[in-house]
């Protein structure tokens, strides 16, 4: 069982392989509100390095911008618009 710290960087590697060849340098938010857990995995946001550093909305990155990361195997993947919404792991969506 991984901890949200391992996860955490595992997303961070994940994030780093799946955008190499991405127009934009990408990074993860630090602020604990676009962390957390829920059921089996850990969910993280990520959005442009430009924006994180300076919130700036010129660099802001349309999109769901979520990872999720399998607590038992440490499986990383992108969601979807769809998941994001449906499992919204941050609270953001009201119902």
């Amino acid at each position: 069982m991984y901890t949200m710290e391992q996860a955490e960087q595992l997303a961070k590697e994940f994030l780093q392989q799946e955008s190499a060849c991405w127009d934009n340098e990408v990074a993860l938010f630090d602020e604990d509100e676009v962390k957390a857990r829920k059921g089996e995995f850990y969910y993280f946001a990520f959005q442009s390095a430009k924006y994180v550093d300076t919130r700036d909305s010129r660099y802001f990155l349309y999109g769901p911008c979520q990872i999720s990361v399998d607590a038992e195997s440490g499986e990383c993947r992108l969601l979807s618009v769809q998941e994001s919404f449906e499992v919204d792991p941050f609270g953001h969506h009201a119902r």
